[in-house]
């Protein structure tokens, strides 16, 4: 880097100037220069390769404010949340003549060329608060009138509702926010974009992300055309691209010759844009801004000739931790990979969650040496923000004595009669009788109670998996072994299929109500017409439609409590909270024609080609055989069961805490009854003792539901764990994708990404499935998937085990599959060998 200029930073200046060249600017002068001003001015006295330019202080916005009496419109704008008022006054605001001349004079010093006008507010480019266009900017300004006219809207968009109400998230509400103006010379960029000198998903340090299109970079940081993609990875010896992804170049914007920027058709070109070699010198670029400021950086460059420039730089925000420390966590794609996409509340990480981690430690006599699910993740201020890896186990005496247990139990309990065991009557009758009270009719000790006694029945089902998964796994166990030594390993998941389960039952459930509706054309029409709550409004208002939702309420009076996000989170919906869900499901159902049958009994010509094999002649060896397959058939259906009896409690508690949080709303305390799943279950109990709530108890619930809502919407784009960061298998020269074989078999179709029940629907027959994760209440759509692909899970993943039921291929644990494939794309799924391939047409 080149010297920095010798003359003083505007800190140690004696009096507040109104405008300040950029290379007297340092980090130290948020508060005269903001954010933005303050970097471009550390950065460019670190001699680095940033446009000439000036920052028109704070100092001459709070002269604006005083002259032009606009501390009304502001109070207004602070109080309601509505800024037009202060942006009109800002827009049509009077310049003083020393602060307009003093603007003249900057810009005349800087040779009367075309500009780039940016605001930088005091409360911008923040290591927690990005504000990232939240103010406004102005591009191509080519006179004096015209700069003017910039600087004044530049102000005003300090007061737009985007803005306070982003201040009002991250808790600068209250504040004192002011706002400098930066201008550059514009760089007639050939190329622009976005660089992170760590990967903002992964937070993989070792990686730099850019992002570039043709012309300003303003395309991309407003989102209106799709970049080129660049991830580049430091090795030993320098910056190599690890992965390239052509854009479409849909726009590119262009400064106009008379001023201001055009808007251009974009197009594709066989060349990339940013060639590897300038890719690589923006990545040790990029490298040495973050070395400076001492972290990682979101940057905004611009490519003129060969000239590279720095538009912007601010910390990157919400950054995962590295990928490297990730992986020594040793976290598997299944379990929390594949549970826990969704962010707990306080009330999951102390009421559900705790207790199905506490029964599930119940299964193996592990003692105190069990880890709990609690233990899995870093809170900070009562929110989650990551997942911490698996807590370690603490071997303890008692652990020596769980073989033997668990020897007692296979021969103690037969898994082909677990149906049988008095437990499951009881757990049904038990939830029956919860279901049955009004929560609105009890008090709140009585709501207390009812949550403790939901939260208690996982522990009796987890007794059922405690007494016959023993010799289950004993007997999957020996039929490992036994296919292995005949040489047919590849038959194992074959013999495991053609179990009928609970999650089965109520997909055929589905596709019997997805029948009557095909069956009736005026209410299959009106169904097809509509969505979401429009639907329910319609089928409301219709003979036949109400006829559907008493089937549909006798369905889900079995099924309902079927989770459509985690079965650990009891703050998320189930089918029963969101029937518009189920009723997407149907539509699409209905729409897709009657699914196909679960394929063949794979498992019977499975069973048959082992029975061939010369030893199992002999009738002894071939009755073993029989009655270990007979018992390792049982787990899948052990398995699925009794999650789904597990979960059968979560829409009671659910139900529970919103009456609890119904009251709070009664109370003045919460904004909706779904505040309340930001407090903790020990929060809400000292209520039962006094109600309502006095007014230090009622002012601290307020505060703390207003600091963990805002923080978790601060977390909103991170990850609460990255996927694809877990080690997975390297995909072969010819495969897209490569995981673990969850269901046998080779499909080909166009993909289909599901994120969410919201987009369920969106499937259609044929469609590769392809989801960041799946669960019980994902499955109705394997009935019409040609293949399923998920980023997380396993061979003994819920997705896996219902893929083989229906007979389709699936390949689970991919990472990133939802990221590296494209709706429409036609692929190869390979579900034997776990590999995902390009359609050969």
């Amino acid at each position: 880097m080149s010297a920095a200029p010798s003359r003083s930073p505007a800190h140690v200046t004696a009096r507040a100037p109104l405008v300040l060249e950029l290379d007297r600017v340092d980090r130290r002068d948020l508060s005269s220069a903001g954010g933005k001003g303050a970097n471009l001015g550390e950065m460019l006295r670190a001699g680095f390769p940033v446009p000439p330019g000036f920052v028109i202080t704070t100092a001459a916005y709070e002269q604006i404010v005083a002259s032009n009496a606009l501390d009304a419109p502001i109070d207004q704008a602070r109080a309601t949340g509505d800024g037009a008022a202060a942006r009109s006054a800002f827009e049509r605001a009077m310049i003083p003549p020393d602060i307009a001349q003093a603007i003249r004079a900057a810009y005349w010093r800087l040779g009367s060329t075309p500009v780039a006008v940016r605001s930088s507010a005091t409360a911008e480019d923040l290591p927690d608060a990005a504000f990232a266009g939240q103010q406004d900017t102005v591009l191509g300004v080519v006179d004096e009138a015209g700069l003017l006219d910039a600087v004044r809207r530049c102000w005003g968009s300090l007061w737009s509702d985007r803005a306070i109400a982003y201040r009002q998230r991250q808790g600068f509400a209250e504040a004192p926010v002011a706002l400098a103006v930066v201008v550059q010379r514009l760089v007639p960029a050939d190329a622009a974009g976005v660089l992170f000198t760590a990967n903002p998903i992964t937070g993989a340090r070792n990686e730099t992300i850019i992002d570039t299109s043709p012309g300003l970079g303003e395309a991309i940081v407003s989102g209106l055309v799709t970049p080129d993609h660049l991830v580049l990875r430091r090795r030993r010896f320098g910056w190599q691209i690890v992965d390239r992804r052509a854009g479409e170049y849909e726009i590119e914007m262009r400064p106009r010759t008379g001023g201001g920027i055009a808007q251009v058709q974009g197009s594709a070109s066989d060349t990339p844009i940013l060639p590897d070699r300038t890719a690589r010198r923006l990545a040790r670029m990029g490298a040495a801004i973050s070395r400076h400021f001492g972290q990682p950086r979101d940057i905004e460059w611009a490519l003129a000739g060969d000239k590279l420039w720095v538009l912007q730089s601010r910390p990157i925000t919400a950054l995962p931790d590295p990928k490297s420390a990730r992986a020594r966590l040793g976290l598997p794609r299944s379990g929390p990979a594949e549970y826990m996409q969704i962010r707990p509340y306080p009330i999951d990480m102390t009421t559900w969650m705790p207790e199905i981690g506490k029964a599930l430690a119940r299964m193996v006599p592990l003692g105190s040496a069990a880890p709990t699910f609690t233990d899995m993740w870093v809170e900070e201020a009562g929110i989650v923000t990551r997942f911490a890896g698996w807590p370690e186990f603490r071997v303890k005496p008692g652990l020596l004595l769980a073989l033997p247990r668990l020897v007692a139990l296979a021969i103690r309990y037969d898994p082909r009669d677990w149906r049988a065991d008095p437990i499951l009557a009881e757990v049904l009758q038990d939830v029956r009788a919860l279901e049955a009270r009004d929560a609105r009719s009890l008090s709140w000790q009585q709501l207390l109670g009812l949550i403790r006694e939901g939260m208690a029945i996982p522990f009796a089902v987890v007794e059922l998996r405690r007494r016959y998964f023993p010799r289950t796994l004993l007997a999957m166990g020996a039929l490992r072994l036994i296919l292995g030594r005949i040489g047919r390993p590849d038959l194992f998941g074959q013999l495991l299929s053609g179990v009928d389960n609970m999650t089965l039952e109520a997909n055929r459930g589905l596709e019997a109500l997805a029948s009557e509706i095909r069956a009736d054309p005026a209410l299959s029409a009106l169904v097809a017409t509509h969505e979401g709550a429009s639907l329910v409004q319609a089928l409301a208002a219709d003979a036949a439609g109400r006829a559907l939702n008493r089937r549909l309420d006798a369905f889900l009076a079995l099924y309902g409590h079927r989770e459509l996000g985690s079965p650990l989170l009891v703050s998320q919906p189930t089918w029963r909270d969101a029937p518009e869900a189920v009723l997407g499901m149907l539509k699409g159902l209905a729409q897709s024609g009657r699914a196909p049958s679960p394929g063949p009994p794979g498992w019977v010509h499975g069973r048959d080609e082992v029975l061939a094999q010369a030893p199992f002649r002999w009738l002894p060896l071939r009755q073993l055989f029989l009655a270990i397959l007979a018992e390792a058939r049982c787990f899948p259906a052990l398995r699925e069961d009794t999650h789904f009896f597990m979960t059968m409690p979560m829409p009671v508690i659910r139900r529970a805490l919103l009456e609890m949080g119904r009251r709070l709303v009664d109370s003045g305390i919460l904004a909706t009854p779904e505040e309340v799943f930001h407090l903790r279950l020990e929060e809400l109990e000292p209520l039962a003792v006094a109600w309502p709530p006095d007014r230090p108890t009622a002012d601290a619930l307020r505060e703390t539901v207003q600091q963990r809502s805002a923080r978790r919407a601060q977390l909103d784009s991170t990850p609460l764990m990255d996927v694809a960061a877990i080690p997975a298998p390297e995909p072969s020269d010819a495969a897209l994708l490569a995981g673990m074989p969850g269901s046998p078999g080779v499909a080909e179709g166009p993909v289909r990404i599901i994120t969410g029940p919201a987009e369920f629907g969106a499937l259609a027959p044929g469609e590769i499935l392809v989801a960041p994760f799946t669960l019980p209440a994902w499955t109705p759509l394997f009935a019409h998937a040609a293949a399923v692909v998920v980023d997380a899970g396993s061979a003994m993943s819920h997705a896996a085990i219902v893929a083989r039921e229906y007979g389709i291929p699936a390949v689970m644990g991919t990472g990133d599959g939802t990221s590296r494939v494209t709706n429409g794309q036609r692929v190869l799924v390979d579900g034997t060998r776990g590999l995902v391939f390009p359609a050969s047409h």
